[in-house]
């Protein structure tokens, strides 16, 4: 199952649901921007996700497969415009990992290149025993 439909996909590029010509191919790239959505997904989270989280990803998948789509198509000219949506879609979704999957710890440490010394007994550090 696939976040985006064939139907959003034909929407967006503007296709009539009764023309299916391109039904297979839109249908091939469903399931390859599926499957690399998923595999970047599993590394941070169980499947399959909150609905919420999948509204994104099915405006996001959708831009995906249209853009792969239109890049197919594309004359010289045109396929470094479409290669930079796609770049930009690549970064809308590594920010979406980010956002809600990754979590980012800040420590203070030490404020010189000196080791510092943790006193096991007071559980308390100690610089000057050294």
């Amino acid at each position: 199952m696939t976040y985006a439909t064939l139907s959003q996909t034909k929407e967006e590029l503007n296709i009539s649901s009764s023309i299916t010509t391109s039904d297979s191919e839109l249908n091939d790239l469903l399931t390859t921007i599926d499957n690399y959505i998923n595999t970047r997904l599993q590394r941070f989270t169980s499947l399959p996700l909150q609905s919420e989280l999948g509204i994104f990803l099915s405006d996001l998948e959708t831009r995906y497969v249209v853009a792969r789509f239109r890049l197919r198509r594309a004359t010289p000219q045109e396929q470094q415009q479409y290669q930079v949506v796609i770049n930009q879609i690549e970064a809308q979704f590594q920010e979406f990992l980010k956002n809600n999957f990754q979590r980012t710890f800040a420590g203070v440490g030490s404020r010189s290149n000196d080791d510092i010394h943790i006193g096991i007994d007071l559980g308390q550090w100690n610089q000057s025993n050294r």
